[in-house]
């Protein structure tokens, strides 16, 4: 295993999950299969476990299979996290294009429970009585039971196993390693916020700082406006003749009616701001929303060219409509939607796996200095509400 260890430190020296954007690598469409999969791994009391159909994807045109027991090339493995799988697999190409063909390795793609086709209790899934098999724990256990049934199917059981994933995925990554380190040699990953939890000593704020800095970067007074845009809103927002100009403005498709709708207009642009720090890639991609290379860079661009010839919120809102709304597909705004589609509806109910303290908490993007003028926080209700569904209170943790 030493060859595959020395290519897991340059895989982790080079990799930051390179998202391809537009679709399935050309060529490298995946098989997909279902494994009957437990659908509770912690119960002990001698009954038979009840079953689910684990959905997964495959790719091994590069693989070299092994021989008379002598692995030829390793496992990558993707940990599936909040979404279809398939839309994972058709935006890590740097996974499925490039590593796959220079290890000569076998690529999996495992669908996290409670998303995409993975629906332990088909349509009735999110049901509150469903929910308590909603968790990180259970789903790195059924990685774990699927890659045991794998190496055994492809009579790969000598075979290392590098686990990647980004963001939540990447979470659940670096987890597997950690809590099944017999099956698991390495992990990559990226993007992945595995010490922001409370007592961790990881600052509440450091997603939104770097947030704010990625705007910064494109321009110092990007992130400026935009925190005066969310003071300017929030003053409007008190006269219905306020609320009437926004709906023009972020040209909405209802009418915000009293401060609670544009409080959760608020949410939605801090959303869209926040996303597109997330995902500024250098070419184009549709990994959240279909957008073009440097968003942010773009984002900027258009408020202030707006800013200047129709007034500052005019500027935010074609700056957030390069998230949103870039190639003109939507005749309206809904401030209800925040992502794709193949994003699971479960991930408001898995809120908690971030820490019951930020789910709670506002939203801020926030510079440097949390007080500064480029500090804007927006408290994210779609979270809260989740949680009071979940943990049955929130007011205690937010602030007056």
């Amino acid at each position: 295993e030493t060859m595959f260890g020395e290519a897991l430190l340059v895989v982790a020296a080079l990799m930051v999950v390179a998202v391809r954007g537009g679709g399935e690598p050309s060529g490298l469409a995946p098989s997909e299969h279902y494994y009957d999969c437990t659908l509770d791994h912690f119960r002990f009391d001698g009954d038979a476990p009840a079953r689910f159909p684990l959905r997964y994807l495959t790719m091994d045109k590069f693989w070299q299979r092994p021989v008379d027991g002598v692995c030829k090339g390793p496992i990558l493995f993707y940990t599936g996290n909040e979404g279809d799988i398939g839309w994972f697999y058709n935006n890590t190409g740097f996974v499925t294009t490039v590593l796959s063909q220079e290890l000569a390795a076998l690529v999996v793609f495992c669908e996290h429970r409670f998303y995409g086709k993975s629906l332990p209790y088909g349509n009735q899934s999110y049901t509150e009585e469903h929910l308590g098999a909603l968790t990180s724990e259970q789903a790195l256990a059924d990685f774990a039971e699927l890659l045991l049934y794998l190496k055994k199917e492809y009579h790969a059981e000598t075979c290392p196993v590098i686990a990647f994933g980004g963001s939540y995925g990447g979470m659940l990554a670096a987890w597997f390693r950690m809590k099944y380190p017999h099956l698991v040699i390495g992990s990559v990953a990226a993007s992945a916020p595995i010490l922001q939890f409370v007592g961790t000593g990881v600052s509440e704020w450091t997603f939104y700082e770097i947030a704010t800095n990625t705007f910064a970067k494109a321009d110092k007074q990007c992130p400026l406006d935009i925190r005066q845009a969310f003071d300017l809103l929030m003053q409007l927002a008190s006269t219905h003749e306020g609320l009437a100009n926004l709906t023009k403005t972020f040209n909405l498709c209802s009418p915000l009616k009293n401060t609670t709708d544009a409080t959760y207009l608020s949410a939605w642009l801090s959303n869209g701001f926040t996303s597109m720090a997330m995902v500024d890639y250098p070419y184009p991609a549709n990994f959240m929303m279909p957008m073009p290379g440097w968003p942010v860079t773009v984002a900027c661009e258009a408020l202030a060219t707006t800013k200047t010839t129709s007034g500052l919120l005019e500027g935010v809102a074609a700056a957030v409509a390069v998230y949103y709304n870039y190639y003109n597909t939507s005749e309206c705004n809904d401030i209800s939607v925040y992502w794709t589609s193949n994003l699971g509806s479960g991930w408001d109910y898995q809120c908690n796996i971030f820490s019951f303290f930020l789910c709670t908490r506002q939203t801020p993007i926030c510079s440097v200095h949390r007080d500064g003028d480029a500090c804007i926080h927006q408290r994210d209700h779609r979270h809260v509400s989740a949680v009071e569904v979940v943990f049955g209170a929130v007011d205690f943790l937010l602030p007056g």
